[in-house]
């Protein structure tokens, strides 16, 4: 329990004033609950015995005639101690609300703080760490983790303490209105943590099967609804229904067993309370060998049982629940311990409000580029990875020049770009703009770089959004944006399409062909006026015509943009001023079109220079 309460409170970071102030609160309800249950006994027995004396009466008594009350009656005493119970319990029931409404939405914004920090530090952390991670492992963190940590860990636990406190409380009153009656309440608490002792185990795995079962079915249907053409044409549907059946089946079942084991012990405490109740009203009876105030003794037990019984309730589900939560908590944890670890984690910095940090960036002039960036004696290898994907790798290009990089599939072409791209970091070696490493100022030499992948990345918006891509409204430069359309040879486009600009692409863009996916890429890099494009089998996917209108676009910034592009089709990179014919991660080739393509014959053998 302790490691798993020091993973809690590490989740929970900058939040600890809160849960003090939550547990003062708890422990004032508490207290006045055990008050209001007291004065009840009193109560009943003045009610049921009025004309006996009692110390009780006779203190109310001459409490009364001190403020003015001549010869008080028993009515009065019984009024008085009515209003006080009333009133106590009024005042106890409106802090008991405040605690409980406290509590959820204290629960509700740690969900909401934990899932932001998540975010950004996913959203910010090095691209490696996403090459090293499935895409639906981390939507199910941020998204399903952080329910599961909010509903059934951290506000289980909440209420199982503020809980606790109620029943220590109320224990405490019992021990002094009769000692026999405490039995009842450890007999309560033992079979219930008795049984949960008993099942701990299957609660954890219960635990691990949901967090798993989620995570693959994510995948699944991720997998199965990306790739819909695929298997629509192959006809292998029931693969993938089967397997997201599967792991549906698998949820259900643990799910099913831990809510059904968690009503358990309600019953058995009931039939429990119900013996209890009989056993010791014939004991008292046999001991006492009278009624004597058995009444209010009883009065007072069926209060706190009607109290008691509900707060073990929640004693014992919410320490079942946590542990049921416990895969979630330390994914969680894992996963912030992770990117805190990283050269550039910012996880321990995000102790404060998710409105002074979430969705902001310090803007970053792009540094200078004047004359020329020399790449020097590139080394990287990927992680776990014995063989450097790329060796020694130097070259330099001049500001406004068009280069190209060709070589076979795993060459190291993809790789060089990423590290040209700012994603990521050479074990060794250097680049240099103007003579300054951009490693300083990462930022600021991304700034300088527009990228066109192979495969554009679409979100389910409007054309304009996709190419102002997340440019917010009142930010977006209409005057840029046309510019882009042009360049792009989308103006056709838009204005055949419904709604025009404003028109829905449709998921991934599949309202929209290879092509003109395409250069909606091409378009957004253009958007953005970086001076260096890196253009990644952009036109790959187009046909001859089309692709011969964005070459010619491209073409046209020749002097005015630096380009740098991956070739698959040899016959796009005629214009460019030099040619780096890549192999083993090494540039083992090095010239203009026709040193090396022409020459060496490979502009008849395309299948020495596919893409990576």
């Amino acid at each position: 329990m302790q490691a798993y309460l020091a993973k809690f409170f590490y989740v929970l970071s900058g939040r600890r004033r809160q849960l003090a102030l939550l547990i003062a609160f708890a422990v004032l309800s508490s207290v006045l609950e055990a008050v209001g249950l007291g004065m009840v006994g009193p109560f009943i027995a003045v009610a049921t015995d009025a004309a006996r004396s009692q110390p009780l009466i006779d203190f109310v008594k001459e409490l009364l005639l001190r403020f003015g009350r001549s010869n008080p009656s028993n009515s009065d005493v019984l009024l008085l101690l009515g209003g006080a119970v009333i009133l106590a319990f009024y005042i106890k029931s409106y802090l008991g609300f405040s605690v409980q409404q406290y509590i959820h939405r204290f629960g509700a914004m740690q969900r909401r703080w934990i899932a932001a920090r998540l975010m950004y530090s996913y959203s910010r952390a090095p691209y490696t760490y996403h090459l090293q991670h499935n895409s639906a492992e981390l939507v199910q963190t941020v998204v399903n983790e952080t329910e599961v940590f909010s509903q059934m860990a951290l506000l289980p636990l909440l209420f199982a303490f503020s809980n606790m406190l109620m029943i220590l409380a109320i224990v405490t009153l019992l021990i002094f209105t009769n000692a026999m009656a405490v039995f009842a309440v450890a007999g309560i608490g033992g079979v219930s943590f008795g049984l949960l002792q008993k099942f701990k185990t299957r609660i954890g795995q219960w635990g691990r099967d949901r967090n798993e079962s989620f995570e693959e079915s994510i995948r699944i249907l991720n997998d199965s609804f990306g790739g819909v053409k695929e298997i629509r044409v192959l006809g292998c549907e029931p693969y993938f229904e089967q397997q997201v059946d599967r792991e549906f089946k698998r949820y259900a079942v643990s799910g099913s067993s831990f809510y059904s084991f968690s009503n358990l012990p309600r019953y058995l405490m009931e039939s429990f309370l119900i013996t209890f109740l009989v056993i010791f009203t014939w004991a008292f009876l046999a001991i006492y060998g009278e009624s004597g105030n058995l009444n209010s003794v009883l009065g007072i037990f069926a209060m706190a049982s009607i109290r008691i019984l509900p707060c073990v309730g929640t004693v014992v589900n919410g320490t079942s629940q946590v542990r049921y939560a416990g895969s979630a908590l330390d994914k969680i944890y894992f996963a912030l311990k992770q990117l805190e670890a990283l050269p550039d984690g910012n996880v321990a910095s995000l102790r404060s409000s998710p409105e002074t940090w979430m969705g902001s960036r310090p803007a970053v002039a792009p540094l200078s580029f004047e004359n020329e960036v020399e790449v020097s004696s590139i080394v990287y290898r990927y992680p776990q990875v014995l063989e450097p994907a790329l060796d020694k790798i130097s070259f330099t290009f001049k500001r406004g020049e068009a280069i190209a990089l060709i070589g076979r599939s795993g060459a190291g072409k993809t790789t060089l770009v990423d590290l040209l791209l700012g994603l990521l970091t050479p074990e060794s070696g250097d680049i240099k703009v103007d003579g300054i490493s951009i490693y300083g100022q990462l930022r600021s030499w991304q700034q300088l770089v527009g990228y066109v992948p192979q495969n554009i990345y679409l979100t389910e918006d409007t054309l304009l959004h996709n190419i102002a891509f997340g440019v917010p409204d009142h930010l977006i430069n209409h005057e840029q944006l046309q510019s882009a359309l042009q360049a792009a040879q989308l103006v056709e486009l838009t204005e055949r399409l419904p709604q025009g600009i404003n028109t829905v692409v449709g998921e991934r863009g599949m309202r929209l062909s290879g092509g003109q996916r395409q250069r909606v890429g091409i378009a957004r890099a253009l958007y953005y006026n970086r001076q260096i494009l890196v253009l990644d089998e952009a036109t790959a996917a187009l046909d001859n015509e089309t692709e011969s209108l964005v070459s010619d676009a491209v073409k046209a910034l020749g002097g005015e943009k630096t380009l740098i592009i991956i070739a698959h089709r040899l016959t796009t990179i005629k214009h460019c001023d030099r040619l780096y014919q890549m192999d083993s991660g090494k540039i083992i080739r090095t010239g203009t079109y026709d040193s090396v393509v022409v020459a060496q014959g490979l502009a008849s053998n395309l299948d020495k220079v596919v893409s990576e």
